[in-house]
């Protein structure tokens, strides 16, 4: 008989009883990022104690096995579950902050019980055996494909550009990006995997977010990586401090610091991040009346036109007679009505007689339109003329005018008033002007004119010029006020000098560019980054095009427009060298450009602008946008004066063809600063989201999709679930999304796969102190409106420290597998990606 086989110890049948459920378990295996949900993975190391319990209960005598399990729980397993128990509860697991932290804490306690699965195979069985873990979420076949090399510049035919052109701007971007790999000493690829910061718009609250941002890019060593800084409108801000001070040769380490103590570059910014407060009521009442000054400047082009208006209809109405308007009604009238009849006979016809025939009735009913629009005119100076015959003071017309001149100044001015630094108040209050102006400065005009009218008509000596009509002394007076408006509109007017734009650049200026007191000297554009070692800065505007009948513009009636310090324009209109372009008189300076890519209160405001209200916000002064005079054309630039006030009042000979055109808020058009990056095909692209979306609509980074799938079809997909807030706390998942840009094949580039890394402005619950006690205080917070631009001490530190947070978190040891520190952006990309890539169908699988 066969002796009896050894039966196993209570050792041995607790050891293989436990270890079935230890090894099969999350507690050994990887939770995957892209899947795993770190309640359930939190939920299974509470399930290991009893387990062993379990175990230890069901086999007494396994002292061997119990010693060891209850050592590794107690000691490795129970710190961690005490831990997160509570903030399970408080629903800390819930925001993508606390799950990477718990998920650092895991994958610690995975390793040790891996290691004690092993310890366990040797007890239960007599043999050493360590389980292989679960594959990945995305294959490495998969992530190697998302880190071929993208070679980077405008592909050839680019949206119609000449080729010698596309040639001289990636010539001189890639001899700079190259130059600046050098001195940092990269190892990356000559003209390839260009790496792209884009900073959005959103006034200073954008441009105190990115700062904090930027200081970690610094501190961890990866903004010498970036190849392309491009900004948008506030963002404009910090990107135009980076270039000042790192463009001079200061260090990395100048703009970092994120943890203070403030480098001195830094807490020079922060010392005038109140740019447009006055310092005191000296600033704050030359700032009231520069403004109103301007404005005065400025009225001087309608009321020549009102003038020479009044001395026409003067000369008109003496020559015509009363009974001329009510003949012109009734000759109009029927022209219009014979129209009528004969467009709805056209109708029957072909094509070309329809279109023939709606063109003439739209001509004859203009015309009768304009004859009992000014027979009614005429109607009204004879009550008005009446009125003022009867008795009407000078008192009080003047006291009228004077009240209608403080009225229609208002808007203008109202920022400026200490008083009204609230954005609620300020909001309100510029409601309230912008309406009393809307119904006031027609009646104005309506008024000037009479009045004009009036004094036309006074009566004069027999030494009256021949050509006024009955001696009246009256036009003589008339025309002489005209040659003096004449000579200040036409010949001493410049636009951009009597705007607000002068007063925001100078401020800007002073905060952002330079670097100490007093030192006002302009940065020409041509001539900035000297030392090499600032990022390629693209600075982006709009350029608006209201009466361009290009089919692409129909709808947008703006386009692209770029400065940058080789080449400067827009594919609509062509590029040209910067040194070739002027900005009133002067070669175009970062101050400028930033403060042109900034200018958000404008007239024409590219996607959002208002046609019903250009005439108004133009005639108040209420325009940051900036008139520029094409490179390319020949003939005398002078400066924008009596034709650019009226065609941004009218809306008149706004096209791609025009001399001059007018710039306004790069975020006009497109508010992430992202689409010159992706014109370039950048490898890797990192968005700071700073622009105000409190209903998280994601306006920008739609809008972005939208015209990058349109304009060149270059597709991108981003999953925002995670960044919506929850209605019921106001806090998101995450800050950050990390997704694919496919780049199609186009001209000499082949299909490409890119990679873009979102990070929006949002809080997650799990920020600092400060940050909670100033949105305690201000509910609104981190979108408080852009109108705010007053920003206090705490109130900077606050977005800064959000900045801060948002972008440490992106270096968290769960999504960088422990390498919080990568060498390189690639280094960092490809941690991110292995974390955050979905793994994509095969249908949307991009070949490069």
């Amino acid at each position: 008989m066969d002796p009896l086989p050894d039966l196993p110890t209570p050792d041995q049948c607790a050891a293989h009883e436990f270890l079935a459920d230890l090894r099969t378990r999350i507690t050994t295996q990887p939770l995957p990022y892209q899947y795993g949900v770190e309640a359930r993975a939190l939920e299974s190391l509470w399930a290991v104690f009893e387990q062993a319990r379990a175990a230890m209960k069901k086999h007494p005598g396994s002292e061997k096995f119990a010693d060891a399990a209850t050592q590794k729980l107690n000691l490795v397993v129970r710190p961690i579950t005490a831990k997160w128990h509570r903030a399970h509860e408080d629903g800390r697991l819930n925001s993508r902050d606390g799950a990477d932290e718990f998920r650092g804490d895991l994958a610690g306690v995975q390793r040790q019980l891996q290691d004690f699965a092993e310890e366990l195979h040797v007890m239960a069985y007599g043999s050493k055996f360590r389980d292989g873990l679960s594959a990945p979420a995305i294959a490495k076949p998969d992530l190697d494909q998302c880190f071929e090399e993208v070679p980077f510049g405008l592909p050839a035919g680019t949206r119609g550009l000449p080729d010698k052109i596309i040639q001289g701007i990636n010539t001189a971007e890639r001899a700079d990006i190259a130059a600046r790999r050098r001195h940092h000493g990269s190892a990356a690829s000559a003209g390839r995997n260009a790496v792209g910061l884009a900073l959005s718009g959103g006034g200073i609250r954008s441009a105190t977010f990115s700062l904090g941002v930027v200081q970690v890019l610094a501190d961890r060593g990866l903004l010498k990586d970036v190849d392309f800084l491009s900004t948008v409108s506030g963002g404009g801000y910090t990107g135009s401090f980076l270039t000042a001070r790192l463009g001079a040769g200061g260090p990395d380490a100048d703009v970092g610091g994120p943890h203070g103590p403030d480098p001195g570059p830094v807490q020079y910014l922060r010392y005038h991040a109140k740019f447009l407060n006055p310092v005191n009521l000296k600033d704050s009442w030359t700032m009231v009346t520069g403004t109103f000054a301007g404005m005065l400047l400025n009225w001087t082009a309608p009321l020549l036109v009102i003038v020479l208006a009044a001395i026409g209809a003067t000369v008109f109405a003496t020559y015509a007679g009363a009974t001329f308007w009510p003949a012109a009604i009734k000759i109009t009238g029927a022209l219009a009505g014979f129209a009528l009849i004969l467009y709805g006979w056209l109708l029957r016809k072909e094509k070309t007689w329809r279109i023939r025939g709606g063109k003439f009735l739209g001509f004859t009913a203009a015309l009768a339109l304009a004859a009992g629009a000014a027979w009614l005119a005429d109607r009204g100076f004879a009550a008005f003329d009446d009125w003022l015959w009867a008795g009407a003071s000078r008192q009080q017309l003047g006291a009228a005018g004077l009240l209608a001149m403080l009225v229609t100044a208002g808007p203008a001015i109202i920022r400026f008033l200490p008083v009204l630094q609230k954005p609620a108040v300020r909001r309100i209050a510029l409601q309230a002007a912008l309406w009393l102006a809307g119904l006031i400065i027609p009646l104005l005009a309506l008024f000037l004119f009479y009045l004009c009218r009036h004094v036309a008509e006074w009566p004069a000596s027999n030494t009256a010029a021949w050509w006024a009509p009955h001696h009246y002394y009256g036009i003589e007076l008339l025309a002489t006020a005209a040659g003096v408006l004449a000579l200040v509109a036409i010949f001493l007017l410049n636009v951009n000098l009597t705007a607000p734009h002068r007063l925001y650049r100078e401020r800007l200026a002073k905060t952002f560019i330079q670097s100490t007191e007093g030192d006002d000297r302009p940065l020409p554009l041509a001539e900035i980054n000297p030392s090499g070692r600032a990022p390629y800065h693209l600075i982006n505007t709009t350029l608006n095009l209201p009466t361009s009948e290009l089919p692409a513009l129909r709808d947008r009636k703006c386009a692209f427009f770029l400065f940058s310090r080789h080449w400067t324009g827009s594919a609509t209109i062509g590029y040209a060298r910067t040194g070739d372009w002027r900005t009133n008189g002067a070669p175009v300076d970062l101050a400028t450009a930033m403060a042109i890519s900034g200018a958000a209160a404008s007239s024409y405001m590219g996607l959002g602008s208002m046609p019903t209200l250009t005439a108004l916000l133009t005639f108040l002064n209420v325009r940051l946008g900036f008139w520029i005079h094409r490179a390319d054309k020949a003939g005398l630039r002078g400066a924008p004066g009596f034709s650019c006030l009226l065609r941004e009042m009218v809306g008149w000979d706004m096209d791609e063809n025009s001399r001059w055109l007018n710039l306004s808020d790069g975020g006009h058009i497109e508010n992430m600063a992202v689409y010159e990056l992706l014109r370039r095909r950048a490898k890797f692209i990192l968005c700071v989201d700073g622009e105000a979306d409190p209903a998280f609509n994601f306006e920008g980074l739609l809008t972005l999709v939208r015209h990058a799938q349109i304009d060149y079809g270059i597709r991108i997909e981003p999953d925002v679930k995670a960044l919506r807030p929850d209605p019921a706390t106001g806090c998101s998942q995450a800050h950050a999304l990390f997704c694919r840009i496919h780049y199609p094949p186009t001209g000499d580039a082949p299909a490409a796969v890119g990679l873009l890394l979102y990070a929006k402005l949002s809080v997650t619950g799990n920020e600092s102190e400060l940050v909670h006690r100033y949105r305690t205080l201000h509910p609104e917070f981190p979108h408080e409106s852009t109108a705010d631009q007053f920003f206090n001490e705490e109130q900077f530190e606050a977005y800064r420290q959000l900045g801060v947070h948002v972008a440490e978190g992106l270096f968290s040891p769960a999504l960088t597998g422990g390498q919080t520190h990568p060498p390189t952006f690639a280094a960092w990309y490809r941690r991110l990606a292995a974390n955050l890539l979905m793994p994509e169908a095969p249908t949307g699988a991009v070949s490069p």
